[in-house]
């Protein structure tokens, strides 16, 4: 409670006074200096979009709101609204607009995952089945499939003759997830399917990677991938990074369940949300990136 006071009063008071103080003294806003001294990257753009946020001025805030910001625009509308001489400070506007692209794309992506979570898997639509069929050809090579609905998903550890019931949570985008990581990391992706198969430490593949996309996409929607995709994206993060973080997160908690080595697979909520808690400790580093060893460009 004294703790959200103190952040109300500050920026409700001490904040502007602050930031008026050092623009006489300095002679730059407050987006000049944050531009001028922090490093591209996660750093910088946190800082531009908490300025933003806490603007008084409509127009700058509004940089923020919108998801199809055009981010040239708005670089040149903050240029003119803050009175920044782009001769004396050529570096700021290339700047400025890196840190738009990157917060605007950010926003973008939350849209494109979340329309593709509530896009339902249908058997009646041939592209959604190609994906599906796709994803056993690169899973299981040279192995064919008796027919559409048979106990060989089970193999990749879906939980019953049809896999599509097993996507009602995430929708089409927990096929593209596991698609992505089978056909851009099919090695990795072999490997984790086999660990899977484990005869003491065994799981369901294709169960847990849903789950992971849930965990995925949690993590987007509550802005924590914020400090991952400004420092490994130099603008607009796409639709194929958060496919690349999904893939580095299932190598990450194949590790992590082995290294727990549960008693019984009941065991899975209780070491997800473990792993969870580990990863959000590591978001919180503002130089972080999710990397795997597994998972290599």
């Amino acid at each position: 409670m004294l703790t959200n006071l103190w952040w109300y009063f500050y920026y409700s008071w001490l904040h502007g006074m602050l930031k008026w103080a050092l623009r006489i003294t300095t002679g730059k806003c407050e987006l000049e200096r944050i531009c001028s001294s922090r490093p591209a990257g996660a750093e910088r753009t946190k800082a531009v979009e908490c300025s933003l946020s806490h603007s008084r001025v409509v127009a700058l805030k509004n940089a923020l709101a919108s998801d199809n910001l055009n981010t040239s625009d708005a670089a040149d509308n903050i240029i003119i609204l803050k009175s920044v001489n782009v001769d004396k400070n050529p570096s700021f506007r290339p700047a400025i607009l890196q840190c738009l692209e990157q917060i605007g794309g950010y926003q973008r992506l939350v849209s494109s995952v979340t329309s593709l979570q509530k896009e339902k898997y249908s058997t009646g639509r041939e592209d959604h089945e190609e994906q599906l069929m796709k994803l056993w050809r690169l899973l299981k090579p040279g192995v064919s499939l008796e027919r559409r609905k048979t106990k060989q998903w089970g193999d990749l550890g879906f939980q019953g003759e049809d896999p599509a019931t097993d996507f009602r949570g995430m929708g089409i985008l927990g096929l593209q997830n596991l698609l992505y990581f089978a056909e851009n990391y099919n090695a990795a992706a072999v490997k984790v399917l086999s660990d899977s198969h484990h005869p003491k430490f065994g799981y369901s593949f294709a169960v847990v990677g849903i789950n992971l996309t849930s965990l995925v996409v949690d993590l987007l929607c509550e802005r924590h991938l914020r400090s991952h995709f400004y420092n490994s994206t130099s603008g607009e993060p796409a639709l194929m990074d958060f496919h690349k973080v999904y893939c580095c997160v299932f190598c990450e908690f194949n590790q992590f369940w082995f290294a727990e080595e549960p008693e019984t697979v009941m065991e899975f909520s209780r070491i997800l949300e473990m792993y969870r808690n580990t990863l959000l400790e590591r978001l919180k580093q503002p130089k972080v990136t999710i990397t795997s060893k597994f998972i290599e460009d």
